[in-house]
């Protein structure tokens, strides 16, 4: 703490708050207890850097890990989210939209009959077999959507246009997989289950949650590469009329369809990301990743605030002996711990964002919304405040009347 006594006798003689006394307007103003805490932050600057370090570490292990947890929902449910229907009918008990049974097609015209549908279109969905132009074999999963709708088409198209797929073999895929996939431009053929294939455009940032990228091509070619026997298709979008009650259209279309699953695009979405973070055990190990982060940063904020407090009691002892409150000393205790997670988590969300923008073009998702960094800045105030009370425990315990022995 900065010094307020020197001895003993000034208790008895002196004024003790002399020092403070000398503090310039400028500092009044801000308020005592800041100012100490400030000064009691810096008079140790290599612990206090060791402090921000520490906060910095546990910020920037919190953002991260509830990043790639956001990245990993945005990709599992891109797909649904991107569609453009407002239900999807699936087979009964399907688990997530990458996982699919497949459908009659001839359903189609039932979903058509319900009052307040406005469309119903087929989409394949199906994992197949994709030889590179070198031999070698990946996974990819065919997406295949009606061309003369669009519903179910790919999205960030930077190179070619969906309107290229109405040439004969012609798929396009994620520019984010093309070296995984051995495409190096536009135009190269490879073989699908099989069957000739021709890349024609390039999206950007649809990423895969199994890593089997997305293949978007039109539904008939689909039906090839996935080895669909005519007729069957994996989902019937609907997009209801305008004006009609969804939440009335759904069951209608359920009472219609017992033998399927009918599910609302947000419903659709909610089971994917479930499905994928915690039968995966993927959410659980980035929760915990960001919890261990909290732990780090209350255990070095809390040992650093218990040091300083320590190093000073007899400081602590002296206020409290010309008649300080116990809440101003905690207050100054606190502030400390304010001002430490302030500067930690400055650094730590710059390093985070830094991070972020640089996975950008990896096959993992890392997100970074303000509302997220909005939430990390409360957390840590949040573990700041619970370190702080660790020395506020000692300050209680102080005895005011050591300063006279």
């Amino acid at each position: 703490m900065f010094p307020l006594t020197k001895t003993a006798g000034d208790v008895a003689g002196k004024t003790p708050l002399s020092a403070v006394a000398r503090l310039p307007r400028a500092e009044s103003g801000l308020g005592i207890a800041s100012v100490l805490a400030w000064r009691n932050l810096v008079h140790d600057r290599a612990r206090f850097v060791v402090t921000l370090i520490g906060i910095a570490f546990s910020v920037v292990l919190m953002a991260i890990q509830f990043g790639l947890l956001a990245g990993c929902v945005k990709t599992a449910t891109s797909l649904v989210s991107h569609a453009g229907a407002d239900f999807w009918i699936a087979s009964h008990g399907t688990a997530n939209v990458d996982q699919t049974v497949r459908l009659p097609q001839r359903w189609r015209f039932k979903v058509l009959a319900v009052s307040g549908v406005a469309s119903a279109d087929k989409l394949a969905l199906w994992f197949s077999d994709w030889r590179r132009p070198d031999g070698r074999v990946e996974f990819v999963n065919i997406v295949g959507f009606d061309l003369d709708t669009g519903v179910g088409a790919p999205w960030n198209v930077v190179a070619g246009s969906v309107e290229d797929l109405h040439q004969p073999d012609s798929v396009i895929i994620d520019r984010l997989y093309a070296e995984k996939l051995g495409v190096r431009r536009l135009g190269e053929t490879v073989e699908i289950h099989g069957v000739r294939a021709r890349v024609v455009g390039f999206t950007d940032g649809i990423r895969a949650f199994t890593q089997s990228p997305y293949v978007f091509t039109s539904f008939e070619n689909a039906r090839r590469y996935a080895g669909f026997d005519e007729g069957q298709t994996s989902y019937l979008l609907v997009r209801a009329a305008p004006g009609a009650d969804k939440a009335a259209l759904q069951r209608r279309l359920q009472q219609a369809l017992p033998m399927t699953d009918v599910l609302s695009a947000g419903q659709f979405s909610t089971m994917t990301a479930r499905y994928w973070l915690l039968t995966t055990g993927a959410g659980t190990a980035l929760v915990v990743g960001a919890l261990l982060g909290v732990v780090v940063g209350i255990i070095v904020v809390a040992q650093t605030l218990y040091a300083a407090t320590v190093e000073r009691v007899s400081e602590y002892a002296t206020l409290l002996a010309i008649g300080a409150p116990a809440g101003y000393l905690n207050r100054i205790v606190l502030q400390q711990a304010m001002i430490s997670g302030v500067f930690g988590y400055g650094i730590g969300i710059v390093v985070a964002a830094a991070l972020s923008a640089g996975a950008a073009d990896s096959s993992f998702a890392l997100v970074l919304p303000w509302q997220l960094a909005a939430g990390v800045a409360v957390v840590t105030l949040l573990m700041c405040g619970t370190a702080s009370l660790v020395a506020i425990r000692k300050i209680k315990n102080i005895d005011p009347t050591m300063v006279f022995r």
